[in-house]
């Protein structure tokens, strides 16, 4: 295989910068032998590695990450761990059991979540607040009506709220109407990937700054990095939007970028000038190209908006730029007295969206396996798909793992620069509505 083009994320990532500085990374030095390499120490390569050591306790794990744990793209989402996820352009579902299967799968990744939290308290500031698609117009009130619609095929709870009730919530009468569900929980997502990484079970030992360069294969496999080689008997990759850089999911993905900034911690009168409920919220946008927000139970609000295509913009000073005046804009719009709240981190974070909701899941060639496709609830999905891939190498059989088999294999999509063409087209469509931004 030629050498693989590396991840190279800014230093920007708010989640992972307010959090203490790590011990020094263990990285990849000399020969080191084991029975599995799970590349790849996102939310699914976390969940496999553990899964994996809990099955088969007396073989060698080693979980590989090309930077540090929680500084990647799992680190960098907006710190929603979703109890279900649908795309309401979809809708009516066209499989009503496949869409039931799906949130089952969310579900029961956010409980492995919470469980591991739980029993091993770690710090992430865990907040079973729910989830509360707003609207703020036209374009919203009908995405609002297709979360309603899929919400009542798939048989969940959700309670309709008015101006005046998301205000008491949200602290601004910018929303019109919102839509509230419980069982989707809200975190920093960096820190719940670095407590994670912390509590593995002692037999996966986790391998930092030490990304692959080159995977050759044969009766075993043989990881290349810059100052050592891992050898395996089997490799797990979790590679998400880098997997065609490694000849896996060539057609099948877009990556696309999404940009996020975080505040500093409000003090006391602008806690009260914003107002609403201090505990913290999370607020997902019905209308397309509107916001993402949390509020922390720090006091920080967490903001994204706007899209780029391709990883190379992940980090472009200039996107980064643009992004954070559109996230100034958004409060100011929503939080006039906040106008000038200043956002100490902007980042972006590159997820892999494939045409149909399709997941890559299995053995892709002897000795090779992989949980690729998440489509932007990587927390839950990513942390169960993990899990269930691991169940699968050892063959323990169970219904969820019955329900990710059912999730069909990512549609093909065109070529570069094809597919850049329709997927940047779309994003223009997003810039260019900007009312509820």
């Amino acid at each position: 295989m030629p050498s693989i083009e590396l991840p190279s994320n800014a230093a920007t990532n708010g989640w992972y910068n307010i959090l203490p500085a790590p011990p020094p990374a263990r990285q990849i030095e000399g020969e080191i032998r084991v029975a599995t390499a799970v590349i790849g120490a996102g939310f699914t390569g976390l969940s496999v590695a553990r899964k994996l050591a809990e099955h088969c306790p007396s073989e060698h794990i080693a979980l590989v990450e090309a930077e540090r744990v929680g500084y990647g793209t799992s680190g960098r989402n907006s710190g929603f761990v979703l109890d279900s996820h649908f795309m309401p352009q979809t809708l009516p579902f066209p499989d009503i059991e496949l869409a039931r299967a799906q949130a089952r799968l969310c579900g029961g990744g956010r409980d492995i979540l919470k469980q591991l939290v739980r029993n091993n308290q770690i710090e992430c500031h865990w907040h079973d607040w729910g989830k509360l698609w707003i609207s703020a117009g036209p374009g919203g009130a009908r995405g609002l009506e297709q979360q309603r619609a899929g919400n009542e095929a798939l048989d969940i709870d959700s309670q309709h709220l008015d101006v005046d009730e998301l205000e008491a919530i949200t602290g601004t009468r910018f929303y019109t109407a919102g839509l509230k569900s419980e069982g989707t929980a809200l975190v920093n997502p960096a820190a719940l990937c670095r407590g994670l990484a912390q509590t593995l079970p002692a037999n996966v030992t986790v391998y930092e700054q030490s990304p692959v360069s080159k995977h050759d294969t044969g009766a075993v496999h043989h990881l290349h990095t810059q100052q050592g080689k891992l050898i395996a008997d089997r490799v797990v990759f979790c590679t998400n939007v880098f997997s065609p850089l490694l000849g896996l999911a060539n057609a099948s993905m877009a990556p696309i970028v999404v940009y996020a900034s975080l505040s500093r911690v409000m003090d006391a009168s602008e806690q009260e000038a914003l107002g609403g409920d201090q505990r913290g919220f999370g607020l997902l946008p019905a209308a397309t190209g509107g916001s993402t927000i949390q509020r922390t139970p720090d006091g920080r609000l967490l903001i994204r908006n706007s899209l780029g295509y391709g990883s190379s913009e992940t980090s472009d000073p200039q996107k980064l730029h643009i992004a954070r005046g559109f996230h100034a804009e958004t409060i100011a719009k929503r939080w006039p007295a906040l106008a000038e709240l200043e956002l100490e981190h902007t980042w972006g974070g590159c997820i892999g969206l494939t045409r149909n909701e399709g997941h890559v899941f299995g053995e892709v060639r002897t000795g090779v396996w992989a949980s690729i496709g998440c489509n932007g609830a990587n927390v839950a999905r990513g942390t169960m798909s993990g899990s269930l891939l691991a169940d699968l190498m050892v063959g323990q059989d169970s219904a969820l793992l019955r329900d990710q088999q059912r999730v069909p294999s990512p549609a093909w999509m065109p070529p570069e620069p094809v597919r850049g063409f329709f997927a940047r087209r779309r994003i223009n469509r997003h810039k260019a509505d900007v009312s509820e931004r």
